[in-house]
């Protein structure tokens, strides 16, 4: 069964969440310009039958409220919006899974409130900085595709840019998204510092660490955090790059399953 559901964040944004099945409960986070329907269109719902599933439109995304500023969008903004719709639905601990800036915001809620992740899976994320990183995961010139042309000029860009058009679901999810808060998301992200490393060897929550070969810089973020961290392991995915580490479903979930499994067992193995 599904139900939908909107709660306010501790600043007023608006934030729409969506849970499915019932069970322990997962939390699933998506990428920056992406939504919560990303989860239900790829199979990663379905694959997690037999536990209950929340997803959620980050703020400035999908059918959540959209600030202007790029304040509003920092990674603790965003995880304070991950945690009303936990406390909205009165789950006091969860396995999360994120993808890109649903991981590193995964790696905020590790650093600030540890007490209410029973696990942390990682796609494609880095505790480290993120300035430059739109340019890299999308192209140079992002912010004036966004500010001349908008979404739909975007994603055009983004398609040249990386020699082929993006698949029907992601361009559709892209232009979805209001260009302003769009541009405010991407600032925000720019001025991201991350986490220092010394602090990374606190966190002791179940970690696991999948990155694609073809996505260097997150894959070497992945190598060192689990170096760092006392309880967390990496698994590459071979030919995967940044974009298709999340539609890599088959194989995320392959690894993923058993580690939540595990988690849920309190089995040893999980330290490296």
């Amino acid at each position: 069964m599904s139900r939908r559901g909107v709660v306010r964040s501790s600043d007023g944004t608006t934030i729409a969440y969506r849970t499915h099945g019932d069970g322990e409960p997962v939390v699933l986070v998506h990428g920056t310009g992406l939504s919560q329907v990303v989860w239900r269109g790829l199979g990663y719902v379905d694959a997690l039958a037999g536990y209950q599933v929340v997803t959620l439109d980050l703020r400035g995304h999908g059918r959540s409220g959209r600030p202007s500023s790029p304040s509003d969008y920092t990674s603790d903004w965003f995880a304070a919006d991950a945690l009303s719709v936990l406390d909205a639905l009165a789950i006091p601990r969860a396995h999360y899974l994120g993808y890109s800036l649903g991981a590193r915001i995964g790696f905020t809620l590790l650093d600030t409130c540890p007490d209410r992740l029973r696990s942390f899976v990682s796609l494609g994320g880095t505790h480290r900085s993120t300035a430059g990183g739109p340019a890299e995961v999308f192209f140079p010139d992002f912010d004036e595709a966004l500010r001349l042309g908008g979404m739909a000029e975007f994603v055009e860009r983004w398609g040249r840019h990386r020699g082929a058009p993006l698949d029907p679901q992601t361009a559709l999810a892209f232009k979805a998204n209001d260009p302003d808060a769009f541009r405010a998301v991407l600032a925000a992200i720019e001025q991201e510092p991350g986490i220092p490393p010394a602090r990374l060897r606190d966190l002791t929550t179940p970690t696991l660490l999948l990155a694609g070969d073809r996505d260097r810089a997150r894959w070497e973020a992945a190598e060192e955090a689990a170096h760092l961290m006392s309880n967390a392991r990496t698994v590459v995915l071979e030919g995967d790059d940044h974009a298709t580490t999340l539609s890599d479903r088959a194989r995320v979930v392959a690894h993923a399953l058993p580690f939540l499994q595990a988690v849920t067992a309190g089995e040893p193995s999980l330290c490296r």
